[in-house]
């Protein structure tokens, strides 16, 4: 079946900006789909997608209109073969309620049945395109779909109430998750020197097999970074340079200088692939603009968190610091500086691979449907939801959030009360995970619009998680 030249017209225009993370998948009205050519039941290829295709978290292929189910079937002639007469797609239904659903979550609203629709588990044909189905014992060829990659530019496309996200394309520096990581443990010079020692005290730094960067800024003069393998030898040095108010800024006008410290830790000549950064700030820097910063820690697969003062010592604009932790996959918690040595425990030092992140708006009362969550194994995970980007927290009456899975034995809610925080943003727990991809739904009740950080982290992944917006 030829394909209508005015179709593939409109498929380049649509789309021509977005790329597939595989260049030989194929790209179809805004969603990569991969081909697989080993035939697998329903429940084993969807579970192929979800947590083994080389390109990362995927779905059985969503299929919303005829134009997709045309080319799918074009393409699949061509990846399968000319004996092939099916192949799995992401429709399956609830075996007791009836009800239809999408791998991805995404609703029901196209449809292209057959005429053998009794079973629970839908196959596309090859030859005309309409949907039937099949038992799970069935063995068949599939096809998973995915969000591209949006070429110069990051992208976050709505639809209905449901978020998918698409990320920057940028040249990755070589590693993985696992491989040696640096931590770099940077201080200002503002604080009270007990609050450095005491945060650093109670942090879980001691237990990471890790190379330790340490730095404090906010000075007159700069100093270098400095590097050690071994922690006792990096805690003595903090020891020896902990704050001293005789070498720092002497007007409050006077902007932080982090953002010179975080670019020079991603310039230097020591590895900083999987990077962690994490920041004690006093001082606000005088610029919001972190969008070099923010490709730097994005190509070495790195993140940024702060532990930010209530109360500052100097300078004016502290909305950079929260946008690079936002798009960075990290955590702003901002709190008194006495409560550092917990706040900094929400940190991820143990739990440091983010496996979730998402930064919603939020405004009034309501709810939305998140990013879905693909977790790569069975575990303990750590959950941090920071409320807004300042305080007090007078903006925040409740919020909710929900992840649920029909192949988990963990669906769960965590809940908090905004207003019973007081000077501290950010909440946090422990909870324990299955292998599968979950729905995320939050509700929530603010006073004013906010920016939230929702990210669950583990201690070990097989994939770099995309950076959320």
């Amino acid at each position: 079946m030829l394909l209508p030249k005015f179709l593939l017209l409109t498929a380049f225009l649509e789309f021509a900006s977005a790329i597939c993370a595989d260049s030989n998948d194929q790209e179809i009205k805004g969603f990569c789909f991969k081909f697989v050519t080993q035939q697998l039941t329903f429940t084993d290829a969807r579970t192929w997608c979800h947590l083994k295709n080389p390109v990362g978290p995927s779905y059985l292929a969503y299929v919303p209109s005829q134009d997709t189910s045309t080319y799918l079937a074009f393409y699949a002639r061509s990846a399968f073969g000319a004996d092939a007469e099916v192949f799995w797609i992401g429709l399956s239904r609830n075996a007791s309620s009836g009800s239809l659903s999408w791998d991805n979550g995404l609703p029901v609203a196209y449809t292209n049945f057959g005429t053998n629709v009794g079973k629970n588990y839908f196959t596309e044909s090859i030859s005309n395109t309409k949907w039937d189905t099949l038992g799970d014992g069935d063995l068949n060829f599939f096809v998973c779909s995915y969000a591209p990659i949006v070429n110069s530019t990051t992208m976050t496309s709505i639809t209905g109430t449901t978020k998918r996200m698409t990320t920057t394309t940028i040249e990755k520096l070589n590693c993985k998750p696992g491989d040696h990581q640096i931590i770099l443990f940077a201080y200002s010079n503002d604080l009270a020197p007990s609050v450095v020692t005491d945060a650093l005290y109670y942090s879980s730094l001691s237990s990471q097999s890790v190379t330790y960067a340490v730095s404090r800024f906010d000075l007159r003069q700069p100093e270098d970074i400095q590097y050690f393998s071994d922690y006792s030898l990096f805690s003595s040095y903090v020891s020896s340079h902990l704050p001293d108010y005789t070498l720092g800024f002497e007007e409050a006008t006077t902007g932080s200088n982090v953002f010179e410290v975080i670019n020079k830790f991603y310039d230097n000549t020591q590895a900083t692939c999987g990077s962690n950064l994490i920041i004690l700030s006093k001082r606000y820097p005088n610029t919001a603009d972190v969008s070099n910063i923010v490709l730097k820690v994005r190509k070495s697969q790195g993140m940024v968190n702060f532990l930010a003062s209530h109360a500052p010592s100097g300078g004016t604009v502290s909305q950079g610091l929260y946008d690079l932790c936002s798009l960075t996959n990290g955590i702003y918690s901002i709190g008194r500086d006495s409560s550092f040595s917990n706040m900094i425990e929400s940190m991820p030092i143990r739990y440091r691979y983010a496996i979730y992140a998402d930064n919603p708006k939020v405004s009034g009362q309501g709810s939305q449907t998140l990013a879905s969550m693909s977790v790569p194994a069975d575990g303990t995970y750590y959950l941090s939801m920071m409320l807004q980007n300042h305080t007090p927290v007078n903006t925040t009456q409740s919020v909710l959030l929900h992840w649920y899975s029909p192949y988990s034995r963990y669906s769960s809610t965590a809940s908090v009360h905004g207003l019973s925080f007081e000077t501290n943003n950010n909440g946090a727990n422990s909870e324990i995970l299955d292998a599968a991809i979950y729905n995320v739904t939050l509700d929530f009740v603010y006073f004013t619009s906010e920016t939230m950080q929702i990210r669950f982290y583990g201690t070990s992944t097989d994939h770099w998680l995309p950076y959320a917006d």
